[in-house]
Parts: structure tokens; sequence; C-alpha cells
């Protein structure tokens, strides 16, 4: 054999663990799910899926996650933007590295551990709810963790500091010469950001947001940490209906994941079609 088919094979043993992870933890449970939705290879029916959609507490699980994924993500692009432009434009260098590294940290967080840690800042118990209290105040009464406002609030915990790493390279791309150049030409600052600034940050802006939104639709631990079953939304629902603690559905769990997975996987292909646009602009 030639030099180039050794290399190829090289080449493909070297993938070879990645591709196995991918067959074991992507394909294989994607493919069982699919197959589950619908009741399986012998008994196959579109029912579960069509009572995904007519059924009045699934539409409802839909409704109530969507509107959770679209308020979660749309404050946090706005906040995490913002906060990631204020950034890169300090003057204080030393500070603006421990500011990324703090934002990459945050942006991991999730899951039980944080639902948690919010309940006892927080919650009817938590420290500043207590500390509140000392003065007169009575948190309880105009805001509570163990709602929808109080997880918008937790998630947007990790949402902003992921929308803040994720436009950190599209800020780097605003070069200094284009202000001067717009400002030779006789624009203002404000003709900068509208005629070019703008247009160059929205594609990084959209794809960061619909990214947010794609986290925010799959988040299971920390909504079940905090408000267990008394909001009702799909991960939520799912989990009901796969445990059985009121009734035991897996086909109907299968097809709510499947929809969800569609859901995802649709914002997630949208996030790659924004980003390769957003590329033009960063590796200029």
């Amino acid at each position: 054999m030639s030099g180039r088919t050794w290399s190829r094979i090289g080449l493909l043993l070297a993938f070879a663990p990645f591709l196995i992870f991918c067959l074991m933890f992507e394909l294989i449970p994607t493919f069982a799910l699919l197959v589950g939705s619908i009741g399986g290879v012998e008994r196959h029916s579109f029912e579960w899926i069509g009572k995904v959609f007519t059924n009045a507490t699934f539409q409802r699980s839909i409704l109530n996650s969507l509107l959770l994924a679209v308020t979660s993500s749309f404050l946090g692009a706005v906040i995490g933007t913002a906060i990631g432009y204020a950034i890169t434009r300090t003057r204080h260098n030393r500070l603006r590295g421990p500011l990324i590294g703090l934002a990459s940290l945050s942006a991991n967080a999730g899951g039980i551990s944080l639902g948690f840690a919010f309940i006892t800042i927080l919650g009817s118990a938590g420290m500043i709810t207590i500390l509140l209290r000392q003065f007169g105040i009575d948190l309880m009464s105009f805001f509570s963790i163990y709602s929808v406002i109080g997880l918008i609030v937790v998630y947007l915990y990790f949402q902003v500091p992921l929308m803040i790493v994720l436009m950190l390279p599209a800020f780097a791309a605003l070069k200094d010469d284009w202000v001067e150049a717009s400002a030779s030409l006789g624009g203002s600052r404000t003709d900068f950001w509208r005629r070019v600034g703008i247009p160059v940050l929205m594609p990084s802006i959209v794809a960061g947001t619909v990214l947010l939104f794609a986290s925010s639709m799959g988040a299971y631990a920390t909504a079940q940490a905090l408000i267990g079953s008394r909001i009702n939304l799909m991960t939520i629902q799912i989990s009901i209906l796969r445990r059985g603690e009121i009734l035991y559905q897996p086909a109907q769990a299968d097809a709510m994941a499947t929809v969800l997975l569609a859901i995802v996987a649709l914002s997630v292909l949208a996030y790659h079609i924004m980003q390769r646009q957003a590329q033009r602009w960063t590796h200029a």
C-alpha cells in the first residue's frame, strides 16, 4: 500500500475513539428514542407524537418551555453582550483576564448544585431573605425563587456568562481602524454603530441568542431542583412520564423527548448557520 493509504488508515484509527463515542452515546440513543416514540418497530404508531400537540397538558408544557427559553435567552443575550463589550473595552488590562476567566467558569455552572445554591441564598430561609427580613423587607411577598421569574433569574446566572464568552471573538473583530475610517468620512459614533458595528455583530448576537435558547429548552436538573413539578415544563413532563409517579408512559415520554430534540436540533442548526455568517468578520 502507498504512503497516502497508510496515512488515511492512521487518520481513521485516530478518529476511531471519537466515532465510537458518537455511535454509543449519540446515534444509538437517538435511534432508540425515535423508535420508542412510535411504540417500537412491531406496533409502530404516531399516536404518541400526535398527543404531544393535542393534549392540553403537553401543549402547556411546550408553551411554558418556549416562554421560559425565549425570555431567558433574550435577557441573557442583551445583558451578556453589554457586559462582554465592557470587558473587552476596559482600560484595566489586569482586570480583563480574571473577568473572562470568571465568565468561562460561570458559563459551565448549572444543575442541581446551582439550584440548591440559589435556594440557600434567595429561598424562604435563604441568607438574603433572612437579612432583608431584619430590615422589615419581606422578599417572598414580591419575589419567589420557586416561580417562573425565579427560574429565569437562575438561568441568567449561566446564560449571561455564556453569552459573554460567545461574543468575545466578535468584539475582537471590531477593529479600531474602522472607527477611525468612519470618523475620517464625517461619521459620528452613532453612525459607526448603526452602519458598521451592529451589522458586523448581529450574526454573532443572533447565533449566541439561539444557543442560549437551546440551552434553556434542554435544561432539566436546575428546574427540577427549584420547582419540581410545580411548573409544567417539557423536561419535567418527560421525567414524570418516565418515573411513573402519576402515570408511567415511556412511549409518550419518548415522543415528547423527540419533539424537544427536534426543537433543539433546529436551534443548533440555526446557530451554525449564523455562526458561519459571523466568521466572515471574525476571521477577516
